[in-house]
């Protein structure tokens, strides 16, 4: 946990020095080549994202939710402004702190040519950052810019760790909320795992009903135990609002996990339809080992193989559930339940 935080804090504040540096450099070579002008450019980048991130913290999550397109005018809308916020404060500290002065003549500031220039630069570069984190959101992780590229097209062998999670008693849930309020449950559902997985730097594989295919490369997945911390996480997030649940649909869902990894093909799949697609026996696996939680009565269960590579701080006890014969399998393979 220490470590992934201080990952969180060296990520703010490479992109922090990034957003400011970038900015001081497009104004002193497009603007004017003065040194002030750099200097204002660092205070405003700096600024765009201190705010642009308070704002995807607390406002920019309930649009994910809305309309593709409101959410893409929104987003774009509020980083102008922000963008022009921005400016009028950064200049108002490059020039002694005189706020009074910007906001007495911001009807001239605003109509400015450096201003416009400001703004119709900030206004494309939101826009196409917007579209693209929209298209990311529909598609799935980075998946655009490695279709783009051709990062699958042909297919290639690589390790993986995967986990199956699926929303326990769906059926039941299903005839008693009803299919369309029950969709509605899965949004919601669904919507909260996607925070765990952002934050443990996951990719949600796909959506199979009620359930859903959560995978990391290895080597990533590994570090910090982030497959381990993304369930965790998950059932933080659904404790802590299981009011909203209750209130919303009179139940708070529950949810079981198989996890396991290794070797699997990834290549494009489809023509009219294309996909990023992993096969191999290590989902097959997975997806045996999730159906055993309810043998067990286990909410996580982990292959031994993979617990032999993942590093235990005391923080997570396992429980040996020994080794299963699954149905058409020539191996038994060694599982573990997992708690935190």
């Amino acid at each position: 946990m220490q470590n992934a935080r201080f990952n969180q804090i060296k990520t703010f504040s490479i992109q922090f020095v990034l957003s400011g540096v970038i900015t001081g450099i497009f104004l002193y070579f497009f603007i004017q080549k003065m040194p002030i002008v750099f200097l204002l450019g660092v205070c405003i980048g700096s600024l765009v994202y201190i705010f642009i991130r308070i704002y995807e913290a607390f406002i920019k999550p309930y649009l994910y939710q809305r309309n593709f397109f409101l959410a893409l005018i929104t987003n774009t809308a509020i980083y102008v402004v922000i963008i022009a916020f921005s400016a009028l404060v950064g200049m108002g500290i490059i020039n002694g702190f005189r706020f009074e002065y910007y906001f007495t003549n911001l009807p001239e500031f605003i109509l400015s040519q450096q201003m416009l220039y400001g703004l119709l630069f900030g206004l494309s570069l939101s826009f196409i950052f917007n579209l693209y984190t929209m298209f990311d959101t529909l598609l799935g992780k980075n998946f655009l810019i490695k279709l783009l590229v051709g990062t699958y097209h042909k297919p290639f062998e690589e390790q993986r760790i995967f986990i199956f999670l699926d929303l326990k008693s769906s059926t039941a849930i299903a005839e008693k909320l009803g299919h369309k309020k029950f969709l509605s449950l899965l949004n919601d559902f669904f919507y909260d795992l996607a925070e765990a997985v952002v934050a443990t730097k996951g990719e949600i594989y796909k959506y199979v009903g009620d359930e859903a295919i959560i995978t990391w490369k290895m080597k990533p997945g590994l570090k910090d135990n982030r497959c381990l911390e993304c369930f965790f996480r998950f059932k933080d997030k659904i404790g802590h609002n299981q009011h909203k649940y209750m209130k919303k649909y009179g139940l708070v869902p529950l949810f079981k996990a198989g996890m396991h990894g290794g070797e699997i093909v990834t290549g494009e799949m489809g023509f009219i339809k294309k996909e990023i697609t992993f096969l191999g026996d290590v989902l097959n696996t997975t997806a045996r080992i999730e159906a055993s939680c309810n043998d067990f009565g286990e909410e996580l269960i982990v292959s031994d193989f993979l617990l032999s590579r993942l590093n235990f701080d005391g923080q997570n006890k396992i429980k040996s559930l020994g080794e299963i014969q699954f149905r058409g399998k020539e191996t038994k393979i060694g599982v573990s339940s997992v708690y935190r």
